[in-house]
């Protein structure tokens, strides 16, 4: 997943001119590429990572973590044989951007698998993610409905924001049942 999700990140980096026109093939790569290399995504493939794989807080924290610190490794390698530019800053500023991209990363990587987790335990940590996906409708801001790309993303993250309000109102409509039986 680490690989694919670094190889779209790139991909996304790299966009062709989309303005004069473009095949559906393109479309879709494009779409996906810009989809894949969006916070929320990376942050909602942490989540699963934390749901599908951990049993508890320390393993959603170290699993969240790995999968984020791949996906950038993977980013940066498919990066670098990609751009066809010599990296022009210096070694110091390499470092520096290196150790803020991959401490980024953990974080969002620790946070994704934390949320993950506990949404075993109870669907409203999904709240956090409404609040991501709304905060980067607010980062892309009113250019980005200007564009083939930037619609259909922005309009993902409306029907996610939809998703899960339905599917947070739905739990909440269901009553809840009770084991008595003590087992």
């Amino acid at each position: 997943m680490g690989l694919i999700v670094g190889y779209f990140s790139v991909v996304s980096d790299n966009l062709p001119n989309l303005s004069d026109g473009v095949t559906v093939f393109k479309f879709i790569t494009s779409y996906l590429a810009v989809m894949i290399n969006s916070l929320p995504v990376w942050f909602i493939l942490a989540m699963f990572v934390g749901y599908k794989f951990a049993d508890d807080t320390r393993k959603a924290v170290l699993l969240g973590a790995i999968y984020t610190l791949i996906a950038i490794t993977f980013y940066f390698l498919i990066g670098y044989f990609y751009e066809k530019v010599p990296v022009t800053i210096s070694f110091k500023e390499q470092i520096i951007a290196y150790a803020t991209w991959y401490g980024a990363s953990a974080v969002g990587g620790i946070l994704g698998g934390l949320v993950g987790f506990y949404v075993k335990k109870t669907p409203y940590t999904l709240l956090s993610l409404l609040l991501g996906l709304f905060l980067q409708l607010v980062v892309n801001g009113t250019g980005s409905w200007k564009d083939m790309i930037g619609i259909s993303q922005n309009v993902t993250f409306c029907l996610m924001i939809l998703s899960i309000i339905t599917y947070l109102l739905n739990v909440k409509s269901k009553p809840q049942i009770v084991d008595l039986s003590g087992e």
